[in-house]
């Protein structure tokens, strides 16, 4: 089976001339489908379904055996007067059957294993694509995680540089005797407490990546230059299409569809015993041997046989205490059950649908209006540092500007990075992200 990296390898765009540290986020799922061990766990029992779901494991192509023996053996008959070979008789005799057998009916049996072998590797695929579903929402997830921590840490990179430039010049005008020290002691606070806030951000970076090595399988110390934006395209839809889309595409609904399937299957293979059990035997058995009498009258013979045999067996159970009623009766029982949890999961659905479809509308408002805030607090910061060095306003209404700016812009990436959790939320509930990396049409493409 093709490696499962080739799922979106196909989708991923050309990376020439990128240096070997920048990572987008393709790039990202990429390196977690290659290395993540429950994507190879899948991969392997994935393969078992696959090599298990044959016509020959289900019953219908025959058996054959061949079984050969050799048996040599000395007989003395010089003291027994009622045998034809008198002397010491040694014979030596090699023996080949070779033995077909066929279940020519059994109760539509076979037909019914085979169709259970097949909705099993679909179930099987199907878990995998869950599987593969939940390493590429959970990649993309750390991999705007970190880009978010690193955009506030540039943030404050700026902040901090901005008050570091403040004191130096403060500093300066201190030596020359024209600055007072209440400008100079609030600039050096400010330093203290951006140097706080850089040193607290750049460790969440640091937790950010590692958390994105993690599930990449990369080494600990290894770093990436994170190139992709927080843009991405939300096309617009409605709730009734992402109802449909979720009826047809979620994958954990239609692994119980599949569930459902195998209970049908369970309820005919039970009443497959109500049927007789037909089957052919077929054998053959060529011998050759070699005999010799030894004596006064001694003489060797060779020999050579060939037998055939064919028997047809039709076997019909009677009556089995009522076992075969109640098998099917529990297996209905099962099918049934199987029904209820299909119903069940499909009302969590969507109410989790309607939940976050309210949630990502509102998210969207919220962060076109923290987009609108982020500007006005830009302008209100250039304007406030442009007052502050014409002595228009003082410092204290200069430190609480910055705050207000700097609560703008972390709040502004923080709805942005929400706004993305839930896009994907939608798109993991209906079932478009294995539509969007073409995962189940990819999985068992040979190389």
């Amino acid at each position: 089976m093709k490696k499962l990296v080739f799922i979106v390898i196909t989708l991923l765009v050309s990376f020439v001339g990128r240096s070997q540290s920048d990572l987008g986020l393709m790039q990202a799922i990429e390196k977690a489908l290659t290395n993540n061990y429950d994507i190879q766990l899948i991969e392997g029992n994935y393969q078992i379904s696959k090599t298990q779901n044959s016509w020959g494991m289900a019953g219908l192509i025959p058996t054959f055996s061949l079984n050969i023996g050799n048996q040599t053996s000395l007989q003395d008959n010089t003291n027994n007067p009622a045998t034809f070979f008198p002397g010491v008789l040694l014979s030596d005799n090699l023996q080949a059957t070779l033995d077909m057998s066929w279940t020519i009916f059994s109760g539509f049996g076979i037909r019914i294993n085979k169709e259970r072998f097949d909705i099993m590797q679909s179930q099987t695929k199907g878990n995998a694509v869950v599987v593969i579903e939940s390493t590429i929402y959970n990649v993309i997830l750390a991999y705007y995680t970190a880009v978010v921590q690193q955009r506030k840490l540039e943030v404050m990179a700026d902040l901090l540089a901005y008050s570091k430039k403040k004191l130096t010049y403060h500093e300066l005008k201190s030596e020359m005797g024209i600055s007072t020290s209440l400008d100079l002691l609030e600039f050096k606070n400010q330093v203290l407490t951006d140097s706080t806030n850089y040193l607290l951000q750049n460790l969440s970076v640091k937790n950010a990546k590692r958390n994105l090595n993690l599930l990449m399988s990369e080494d600990v110390e290894i770093d990436y230059t994170l190139t992709d934006s927080l843009k991405i395209a939300t096309p617009q839809i409605t709730y009734d299409e992402l109802k449909e889309n979720m009826l047809s595409n979620n994958t954990n609904l239609i692994n119980q569809f599949m569930n459902y399937e195998l209970k049908e299957l369970e309820i005919s293979a039970k009443k497959s015993a109500y049927y007789p059990i037909v089957t052919l035997n077929l054998g053959t058995t060529p011998s050759v041997g070699y005999f010799e009498v030894f004596g006064d009258n001694g003489f060797s013979s060779n020999t050579n046989a060939w037998s055939h045999n064919a028997n047809i067996n039709i076997r019909y159970d009677i009556f089995q205490g009522w076992n075969r009623k109640r098998n099917t009766q529990i297996a209905e029982i099962q099918r049934d059950l199987a029904g209820l949890e299909i119903k069940q999961l499909t009302l969590q659905l969507s109410h989790q649908l309607r939940a976050n479809f309210e949630l990502y509308q509102t998210r969207n408002k919220v962060q076109s209006m923290s987009s609108q805030r982020v500007d006005h607090a830009e302008l209100l910061w250039a304007l406030g540092k442009e007052k502050y060095d014409l002595g228009v306003i003082n410092v204290f209404n200069l430190n609480d500007i910055k705050l207000s700016y700097q609560q703008a812009v972390l709040s502004y990436y923080d709805r942005m990075f929400e706004m993305i959790q839930t896009h994907y939320d939608l798109m993991r509930l209906t079932g478009q992200i294995s539509q969007e990396y073409k995962i189940s049409d990819n999985f068992d493409k040979q190389d």
